[in-house]
């Protein structure tokens, strides 16, 4: 079967009837992560259970439970000076090559007018891994604080590009990148925009291993998502960017349309800091209003990407949330974490499952959970992808994330429709 055909006895979803310069699709991808740092590469391996997890080579792990990570692997993007000899951020390095794969990818330029072409990116630490690396090299952060900027996230890539549309760079946790992708359709449908550049960039900084040492949620050998045995995530990095634009817009320059943003919403638990509610009261709202405003129900998604971080309260709670949500419409999507073979890019981790998202639609594939030995009992109501993957027509696939102050982010993807 196709990844285009619609099982038997099974209606193709249709989008709602809205304009066509308001609907929003996806033109092109760009990613950079520890699974490789372009979109053929990225997908081979996350379809082929590969574990990024390797030595941490950044810092000393001495002070750490583990001394791996799964770190970004390409030279030219991790080495610590740039051809003129500067010290610059990985991060924005992340971001620039991402956007220039996802431009390229597209073709967007330059047949739209660059003043209506923006950028929004969703980060956890900005540039601030950059001043350790900094201070690690005994320079004086004291007094040189240029890279003090998270707004570089936007404006380095959008200056290199010639992009002059709106910028905006958000701190919505590990939630960034699905909240940077839903104000980016925002801004589209809006008419503020024609095309935005969107999704989420982070590099490793020492910073995230000492706050996940700290809530004792560091895994020391392989994230384990929904598995009895699982003890924590791994911090990782990378940067997943999108081409969005209106159906109008890519009909009218002859793009190629991969998918549509179907639906998105954006909630806040307001519980703690750091936990999540326990009845997982956002995530319930932003699954229910994305998929109300996309015209879904519960039943017409294929594939759930869970957010899966691998801790035992984040993936029992995300579980129940799911299991209860889906099962009372008699769902029961194939559910997987590509957590396990990434480790968590924080504000760039919801970016790169879209991407994988988006790329389960157009090639009749979903990611597995290949860490996965023994299902915990709380989260055995869940069709769990066992393995590295499952050919699976994909018409519909819906993306949770979460984030630290209960920040939580849903988007919904459909398959390209007339």
């Amino acid at each position: 079967m196709s990844a285009s055909a619609t099982p038997k006895g099974r209606a193709t979803p249709v989008a709602p009837a809205v304009p066509e310069s308001e609907r929003v699709v996806v033109t092109g991808l760009g990613v950079v992560s520890p699974l490789g740092c372009d979109v053929d590469r990225f997908w081979h391996a996350v379809t082929s259970g590969t574990v990024a997890t390797g030595p941490l080579t950044r810092f000393a792990a001495d002070a750490y439970p583990t001394h791996l990570a799964a770190e970004v692997a390409a030279p030219h993007l991790t080495a610590p000076y740039t051809d003129d000899g500067t010290l610059t951020p990985r991060s924005l390095r992340y971001a620039e090559h991402a956007v220039r794969d996802a431009l390229d990818a597209s073709k967007v330029l330059p047949a739209t007018d660059p003043r209506r072409v923006g950028l929004v990116i969703g980060t956890v630490m900005g540039t601030r891994p950059h001043l350790e690396e900094l201070r690690r090299r005994g320079a004086d952060t004291a007094t040189d604080r240029r890279w003090d900027a998270p707004a570089l996230l936007a404006s380095w890539p959008a200056e290199r590009f010639g992009l002059r549309g709106p910028r905006h760079v958000l701190a919505a946790g590990c939630a960034g990148g699905n909240t940077a992708i839903g104000l980016a359709a925002d801004l589209i449908a809006s008419g503020q925009a024609d095309c935005v550049l969107a999704g989420g960039v982070d590099e490793l900084a020492e910073a995230v291993f000492q706050l996940f040492t700290t809530l004792r949620a560091v895994e020391p050998e392989v994230v384990r998502p929904f598995d009895r045995d699982r003890r924590g995530t791994m911090p990782s990095e990378g940067a997943g960017i999108l081409t969005l634009e209106s159906l109008a817009h890519a009909r009218a320059r002859g793009a190629t349309v991969i998918a549509e943003l179907r639906g998105h919403a954006m909630a806040a638990d307001a519980h703690h800091m750091t936990a999540p509610h326990p009845a997982g009261d956002a995530l319930l709202r932003c699954m229910d209003e994305s998929l109300r405003r996309a015209g879904l129900t519960p039943g017409d998604v294929d594939y759930v990407s869970a957010h899966g971080t691998g801790t035992p309260v984040n993936d029992a709670t995300e579980a129940a949330c799911l299991a209860g949500y889906f099962g009372a419409a008699g769902a029961r999507p194939a559910t997987s974490s590509i957590k396990g073979m990434l480790g968590h890019a924080q504000g760039a981790a919801s970016a790169l499952e879209v991407v994988a998202c988006v790329l389960a639609i157009a090639r009749g594939r979903v990611p597995g959970n290949p860490t996965l030995r023994t299902v915990d009992d709380r989260c055995r109501d869940l069709d769990l992808v066992r393995g590295p993957a499952r050919d699976l027509p994909v018409r519909v696939a819906l993306s949770n994330a979460f984030g630290f102050g209960g920040n939580t982010a849903t988007v919904v993807f459909g398959a390209p429709t007339d």
